[in-house]
């Protein structure tokens, strides 16, 4: 407002939105708020000519005269300032303590992986030793069998584990991600579990390069289409596109028709051992919910974001954004 509003049409009640100007008097005339006819360090929300809400903190007085409320005094100070900085504030601590976490839980999974590593080898070396040199029945054979399969998907959890406490740097340079996903379905519609589903692929032809380790990245491709796979039980239709979104990004779309994600387990879904699958279930991880958190950590490690919705139509949606990077001609 301007100065001549203030002084002859400005009214109190103009302030303060809602019924907020009743609130400050009564707050005001009470001995809770730093003694009667006083406020201190009041925060309430104040209206601007606009019509827009800023948080204020208002020190304000009443001014009496032969013991007769007169009229009333206000600083206002505007906190937008100070909220953002301790927003800011509040989101790096979750971070700091998020990435310590983080770093203790890869250590932890380091070791145990390292001590269960060796008698894993043993369990598998003589259980396949029984089958070369034995002349086992049937059954028996089926059962050492047995012990060899488990024991394979012990490995693949333990190699999960070290996976996630890895802490190496990646070997990035320029890829094309079309010609790598391309690559990974051609090995993945081999797969048992494919047979019935319906791939349908839709490859942005100009799509930019990105930096990234051609290896890590494939194993998050791999890693989202299995478990798409496994959400649909075999049948149904995935699909995979990639686009470019404005000049910085490239965007990966794998999509399914299975039953979704349950909304309140979505915040989760990218915790570690965090998982909704069987424990005798096969694929990435293999129910060990490691799978989708060392997904998204390669991701964040190629300054990229791993994200999922649910689509209307029904079945769960994962978006990864990577940077563009373009090549050089010497490359």
């Amino acid at each position: 407002y301007t100065r001549e509003e203030a002084l002859h049409s400005l009214d109190i009640r103009d302030i303060y939105p809602d019924d907020g100007a009743r609130e400050v008097m009564r707050a005001l005339r009470s001995d809770s708020r730093g003694g009667k006819g006083k406020l201190k360090s009041y925060r309430v929300e104040a209206l601007s000519k606009e019509q827009e809400r800023i948080p204020i903190s208002l020190n304000a007085s009443i001014i009496y005269e032969s013991g007769k409320e007169v009229a009333t005094i206000g600083f206002f100070y505007d906190l937008r300032d100070d909220l953002k900085m301790e927003r800011e504030l509040e989101e790096t601590r979750l971070e700091l303590y998020q990435s310590a976490k983080m770093a203790a839980l890869g250590k932890l999974a380091a070791g145990v992986a390292h001590q269960i590593n060796n008698p894993l080898a043993g369990v598998h070396l003589f259980a396949q030793l029984l089958l070369e040199e034995h002349d086992l029945d049937s059954g028996a054979r089926e059962d050492v069998q047995r012990i060899l399969e488990d024991t394979n998907r012990c490995r693949e959890t333990v190699r999960e584990l070290l996976e996630f406490a890895k802490q190496s740097s990646y070997r990035s340079q320029p890829q094309d991600i079309n010609k790598a996903l391309s690559r990974t379905l051609f090995l993945l519609e081999k797969h048992a579990i494919f047979h019935d589903i319906e791939l349908r692929k839709d490859f942005d032809p100009e799509l930019p390069y990105t930096e990234c380790d051609l290896q890590q990245i494939s194993h998050v491709f791999m890693n989202i289409v299995l478990n798409a796979a496994e959400a649909m039980e075999g049948s149904g239709v995935l699909g995979v596109a990639t686009e470019q979104r404005g000049s910085d990004w490239i965007r990966i779309t794998i999509s399914d028709t299975g039953p979704g994600i349950d909304p309140q387990l979505i915040p989760s879904i990218f915790e570690p051992f965090f998982t909704t699958k069987e424990g005798g279930q096969s694929g990435e991880g293999s129910g060990s919910g490691l799978g989708l958190s060392v997904a998204n950590q390669i991701v964040r490690n190629h300054q990229g974001l791993l994200s999922v919705a649910n689509q209307e139509q029904g079945g769960a949606c994962f978006f990864i954004d990577l940077p563009v990077r373009q090549p050089e001609k010497a490359e």
